[in-house]
């Protein structure tokens, strides 16, 4: 009998150690990463996030077990993500910065979720077990060049003007638009889902009531000034904060031999757009930035569009081919816009 016993338990104790193991689920490149977005967007509960600020925005704080990783999530994960394996809270600790797509990754060394040093890679792994998640990365390049927290200032861009952010260069690029007198257009490289973002939107960082132009005694006529001002966005930060702008030159926004740091101030005016300007607070590298969602579910290959907000009903004093487009749109109507984002790319 007792022997029987032992068998029986050993029996249930496999069985049971089986179960655990069926639990335990890998997946790699991009099914990974599809798997994490879902679980981020779809399963976690508002009982399992501590909400927590961070600068402009808020992320929420994931901890489905004491010992597991702890996700910071970005924008209810629209945003990314940070992934710290080690579970105490220490000056600097290794993390993972992933970006929306939860395939480009940036990982290092982290103080307050600010990137103190590291290095582009890709998800390679990502095991699951219930609602614990383990992740492995890329092999670092050896050619691959630190990076380090360089937000723009109203004097450096942060970064190279001639450098490429990973995450567009998966996402998007700039190819001849379709629309009629336009020159360079945005095109999706990937298929994108409703909210997901597309391209980021940064330059310099001025004042917005700032003179450009300090000493210049030149007056510039009002379509030169509407040239200068071509690639000029409010930083949207919302509130009563500094009223800030990005600006970039416009001999370097026309030309992406001279800028290509971040790609969104190559997108066309569209007054049925299929994207938005939005705030992002999490870029590793630049920090808070603009940049663009998705308004709907696009494949890849598409031009991507947003409403510049100019309104030339309220505020006549307008670009010339935006008068002729506004005309063309909505004729003898009182059309309305919204006049946060001042910016062209035609």
């Amino acid at each position: 009998m007792r022997g029987m016993r032992w068998g029986i338990l050993f029996i249930w104790v496999s069985i049971n150690m089986c179960r655990t193991e069926q639990q335990k689920q890998c997946f790699k490149h991009e099914e990974a990463s599809w798997e994490i977005k879902k679980w981020i967007l779809t399963e976690i509960s508002d009982e399992d996030k501590t909400k927590v600020r961070f600068y402009e925005t808020d992320m929420s704080f994931v901890k489905p077990q004491a010992s597991a990783p702890s996700w910071y999530i970005v924008g209810d994960g629209w945003q990314g993500s940070y992934y710290y394996e080690d579970s105490h809270e220490i000056a600097e600790r290794p993390g993972v910065y992933l970006f929306p797509d939860y395939l480009t990754a940036v990982i290092g060394l982290f103080r307050d979720h600010v990137l103190v040093t590291g290095h582009m890679t890709r998800l390679y792994e990502a095991c699951r077990e219930n609602h614990v998640w383990t992740l492995s990365f890329d092999p670092i390049a050896a050619s691959s060049p630190p990076l380090t927290y360089s937000p723009p200032s109203h004097y450096s861009f942060g970064v190279s003007p001639t450098s490429t952010d990973p995450y567009e260069m998966r996402t998007v690029e700039v190819k001849r638009s379709a629309k009629e007198d336009a020159n360079q257009g945005l095109f999706t490289k990937r298929s994108v889902m409703s909210g997901e973002v597309l391209a980021f939107y940064s330059g310099l960082i001025i004042n917005c009531d700032s003179s450009l132009r300090p000493l210049d005694r030149r007056e510039l006529t009002d379509e030169e000034e509407h040239k200068r001002n071509a690639y000029n966005i409010a930083l949207d930060l919302g509130g009563e904060e500094e009223s800030l702008c990005i600006d970039i030159p416009p001999d370097m926004g026309g030309n992406v031999s001279k800028y290509s740091a971040t790609l969104a101030h190559k997108v066309n005016h569209s007054f049925e757009p299929n994207s938005e300007f939005v705030l992002f607070s999490a870029h590793p590298v630049l920090g808070t930035i603009m940049a663009i969602t998705a308004l709907e579910d696009m494949e890849a290959g598409l031009e991507i569009t947003v409403n510049y907000g100019y309104n030339f009903t309220a505020e006549p004093d307008q670009p010339e081919w935006f008068k002729l487009l506004w005309i063309d749109y909505y004729g003898d109507q009182e059309g309305t816009g919204d006049t946060r984002e001042e910016h062209q790319e035609l």
